[in-house]
């Protein structure tokens, strides 16, 4: 029985793998690094003129890739609401968006910190003024 459940759980990690999204599982399971990123992914300005009251960014849903010193190290997703949460060992990154967004070819620098997740907002200029 153990070895169906680790062989079933290996299968569906390759699987999820497989398909190009990050699968934020428990961190410090297996190896997996215990620090990483959670935040938001956000996209604006959405109209030309922000009025009180009214939002003047949206939730950006999205897919990622976390860089360092040029080599992809881990892709992710940020959900409708533009939420994300991706386990990668602490160190300095660039978040290259999977397709263009936005104005001009814009990654974000983020630093993950020696302990736990450290909170990242990211927002994308629309160009809209």
């Amino acid at each position: 029985m153990w070895m169906t459940t680790r062989a079933a759980a290996a299968l569906l990690l390759a699987s999820a793998c497989s398909s190009g999204a990050a699968v934020p599982v428990q961190p410090g399971v297996g190896g997996v690094d215990r620090t990483g990123l959670v935040g938001t992914a956000r996209l604006g300005p959405i109209q030309p003129v922000c009025r009180e009251g009214e939002p003047c960014d949206a939730p950006l849903q999205a897919g990622f890739t976390l860089q360092q010193d040029g080599h992809n190290v881990v892709r992710f997703t940020s959900d409708s609401l533009g939420h994300f949460l991706v386990y990668v060992a602490s160190g300095a990154y660039l978040v290259v968006p999977d397709e263009p967004i936005g104005i001009g070819s814009q990654t974000p620098a983020v630093t993950v910190g020696l302990e736990g997740l450290t909170h990242v907002d990211l927002t994308f200029d629309t160009g809209i003024r």
